[in-house]
């Protein structure tokens, strides 16, 4: 039986911003959740707000015509073939100098189908298809304070 599964991490912001971080303020849950789903996965999906300029050269740097880029009145959103240097990229420079996680969407899919969404900056996750033992993993994974609601 599969069920899907959706988390919600506490967040907090800083006086003088809206960017919303982890309650512990580390992303430690996110690594190796968004690890464990790409080895799932054969595409990837990364939306970035159009003022995020830094993260959206460097995305384009590094890919340069190996991907496809849609720009939306306020969106930037690329699709990638996973490969050696996307999760390289994802999983080893994922934060900015603030220490918060670059992207606001990271979308992971296997034959078009999604496979695993991580939103509004690493706090809130979908996660369809999972078995049980994915859940166990996920729940020893997540922060203690996290909401996780699973359902078929």
């Amino acid at each position: 039986m599969y069920y899907n599964v959706t988390i919600n991490i506490p967040v907090y912001t800083d006086a003088n911003s809206t960017f919303p971080k982890p309650v512990g303020e580390n992303y430690d849950y996110w690594f190796p959740l968004l690890k464990f789903f790409l080895t799932k996965s054969d595409t990837i999906e990364i939306h970035c707000w159009n003022e995020e300029i830094d993260t959206i050269n460097e995305i384009q740097s590094l890919y340069n015509s190996k991907m496809e880029m849609v720009r939306e009145e306020n969106l930037t959103i690329f699709k990638l073939i996973k490969s050696i240097i996307t999760i390289d990229y994802l999983l080893n420079n994922n934060v900015n100098i603030n220490g918060e996680l670059k992207w606001f969407t990271i979308n992971l899919e296997k034959f078009m189908k999604p496979m695993f969404h991580s939103g509004h900056w690493g706090t809130e996750f979908f996660i369809p298809n999972v078995t049980k033992e994915d859940i166990v993993f996920i729940k020893s994974i997540i922060p203690r304070q996290a909401i996780l609601h699973e359902f078929l």
